[in-house]
């Protein structure tokens, strides 16, 4: 069984080359017209309706989406890049936030964005499909990411869509355009109907959680990474990440075992008891 269709917004940084470039092969692929956005340097309506904006400042700052360019949208996607010191190509989702004091790309420290679990899981499941249908399986990974960088201010939940990791791939125009036809048929396709988590340990690249996000019965919103723990989290972050979730709070804490300390697997089982979530444990 599958959820209605939300109204989505789209939206990307002139400074990116891969958001703008998979935005360009997006227009190219549905069509659409001109019109104006509020802030928006370029804008386009595609045929179904949905606004298509390109905002000249760094996606991680973008703090307005509540406003501009769909003020009735549901929910918000960002076409991204992504950057990584390790360089590796990847295909990824993930949603956004600062778990820690740290605030260093954009947003507020110690505050986590609105996710969208169900919407995650179907942008994820549709790009795996289009790399695969164009042969990029064989060069890219694809993957969540665990919860980081702004913004982190909108009331509307985002889901960012990324092509990682270095200029070669973010300019690559087949991963810009398995990324433009995942968001056209996601912008077609209803919800998938899936249990809504939130993931606790892992490496950035949370495998585990992954392919239970690709299997479809467990969708993921916020991951808080082993390498969050180790910097800090506190209890109210830990909660966040369950309430903080779109269309419903999430509904299972899931705990990868291996990667976190007993007294960070105690915080979180501690937390979860006090809301009355279940932890499953992986």
């Amino acid at each position: 069984m599958e959820t209605d269709r939300p109204r989505l917004a789209l939206v990307y940084s002139m400074l990116d080359p891969a958001g703008s470039g998979a935005a360009a092969r997006l227009i190219e692929l549905l069509g659409g017209s001109k019109t104006q956005c509020p802030r928006a340097a370029e804008c386009h309506e595609l045929p179904d309706g949905t606004l298509l904006a390109g905002f000249p400042l760094e996606q991680v700052r973008f703090e307005f989406l509540d406003e501009t360019p769909d003020p009735r949208a549901d929910a918000v996607v960002v076409l991204s890049r992504h950057a990584s010191q390790s360089g590796r190509p990847t295909l990824t989702t993930h949603h956004t936030g600062n778990p820690t004091d740290s605030a260093a790309l954009g947003g507020e420290p110690l505050r986590l964005a609105i996710s969208a679990p169900p919407l995650s899981s179907l942008l994820l499941r549709l790009y795996r499909a289009e790399a695969e249908n164009m042969g990029l399986l064989e060069k890219y990974e694809v993957s969540l990411e665990a919860t980081h960088h702004g913004p982190t201010g909108n009331k509307k939940p985002l889901v960012f869509i990324e092509i990682g990791s270095t200029p070669e791939e973010w300019r690559d125009r087949k991963a810009q355009e398995a990324m433009a036809r995942a968001v056209a048929r996601a912008l077609e396709e209803p919800l998938p109907r899936c249990e809504p988590a939130a993931g606790f340990g892992g490496t950035h690249y949370p495998r585990k959680f992954t392919m239970l996000h690709l299997e479809g019965e467990t969708c993921f919103g916020h991951i808080i990474p082993k390498y969050a723990f180790a910097r800090g989290v506190p209890d109210r972050i830990i909660a966040d990440a369950v309430s903080s979730t779109w269309p419903t709070p999430a509904r299972v804490a899931v705990i990868e075992k291996k990667s976190l300390r007993a007294a960070d697997r105690w915080r979180v089982n501690a937390v979860m008891e006090s809301m009355g979530v279940p932890v499953r444990v992986v």
